[in-house]
């Protein structure tokens, strides 16, 4: 037994050595508990104690922003979030009974939280010209509920993200990539951007990113990190940040972690 527990401290080193990373619920909390990206499923994710929350929001087609993945609808016949109208988006009932939030409302939830980072993602729309409103509409609603300083901005592809630093050049960008071939760290420092967050295929490919972010004050953000193996994998590598559907899981292990190294 003694033996048992020496080998299984030593498993431990490498990772007590490392700084561990912190939690983000990826779309509140995806898979466990209510309908992503409702204020029920933001709930659930606070309540695991993450470090921040990632919502998403798009664009319906009578030009108003709301809190949604997409593009299509549950329950619908393939419904597209951005070929309905706000009202009609309103009125729909998402699986478990709850409904689309407003960014309004996503905000002021939020706002009561104020330990926490919220991630505000901006989806795809159909053209460029409709990716620019969404992101300076979702911009005037940050601003006008007063949540610049909680609120950080991430989006695939450079045409939103430089969108965000063209409306407010201090707004942190995180910038979303995945696959083997992804703009290094050192490109993201150049566009002005604060971020980088890849999934674990670009990771892998490009281990020497990490250390090249590192360096030149880049946050690094890995997703989607729903198992143990993979979150030791972002320990071991000194990743800033975790994306994860399972936060209620990967909030308390991460933890756990961490009060062995300071132990």
């Amino acid at each position: 037994m003694r033996r048992f527990f020496t080998l299984a401290v030593l498993a431990l080193l490498p990772l007590m050595a490392m700084a561990q990373p912190k939690v983000v619920g990826h779309r509140g909390c995806r898979f466990e508990g209510p309908f992503e990206n409702t204020l029920a499923s933001m709930k659930v994710a606070l309540d695991a104690g993450v470090d921040a929350i990632e919502f998403d929001i798009n664009l319906t087609s009578d030009d108003q922003v709301i809190v949604f993945h997409g593009p299509k609808i549950p329950g619908t016949d393939n419904l597209d979030i951005r070929n309905v109208t706000f009202a009609e988006a309103r009125k729909m009932t998402l699986p478990g009974g709850h409904q689309m939030p407003t960014l309004e409302e996503w905000l002021a939830e939020a706002a009561k939280h104020p330990e926490v980072r919220f991630i505000l993602e901006f989806k795809h729309q159909l053209t460029p010209e409709r990716e620019t409103m969404l992101v300076e509409k979702g911009m005037a609603v940050v601003r006008k509920c007063k949540m610049t300083s909680q609120i950080e901005y991430t989006a695939f592809g450079s045409h939103m993200c430089d969108a965000v630093k063209h409306v407010d050049p201090s707004a942190k960008i995180i910038y979303l990539q995945s696959g083997v071939h992804v703009h290094d760290a050192q490109w993201a420092k150049d566009k002005g951007y604060e971020g980088i967050s890849f999934d674990l295929n670009a990771f892998l490919n490009n281990p020497w990113i990490v250390d090249q972010a590192r360096r030149l004050g880049v946050e690094t953000t890995l997703w989607l990190v729903n198992d143990y193996e993979v979150a030791d994998w972002a320990i071991l590598h000194g990743i800033d940040w975790i994306s994860s559907d399972h936060p209620e899981k990967l909030t308390p292990y991460i933890k756990a972690v961490r009060t062995y190294r300071q132990n």
